[in-house]
């Protein structure tokens, strides 16, 4: 992924992936975020902003630890997203 307008760096699925495994440890991390890409349909590696987004909204409904994670990796690709809009001054 390519840096937005303010030299920013969009999350990727290994942050986001290694974000959830310090909460549920590293296998159940794998597993659920599998099982979740194929219950949304999506490939792996997860590679644009969107996709890690529809990731992160349905970490934060599957229990209270994926919430968490989900919670900021959602923050962290929508300020991506955000500034990737904004003109740069």
């Amino acid at each position: 992924m390519t840096p937005n307008n303010h030299g920013q760096q969009c999350p990727t699925e290994t942050e986001a992936l290694r974000a959830l495994a310090e909460l549920v440890g590293p296998r159940i991390a794998e597993g659920i975020w599998d099982l979740s890409a194929r219950e949304l349909g999506l490939t792996r590696p997860l590679e644009e902003a969107a996709d890690l987004r529809r990731m992160a909204e349905h970490m934060m409904t599957v229990g209270e630890m994926m919430r968490v994670a989900g919670r900021s990796t959602k923050v962290r690709v929508i300020t991506y997203e955000a500034l990737s809009r904004a003109v740069a001054s």
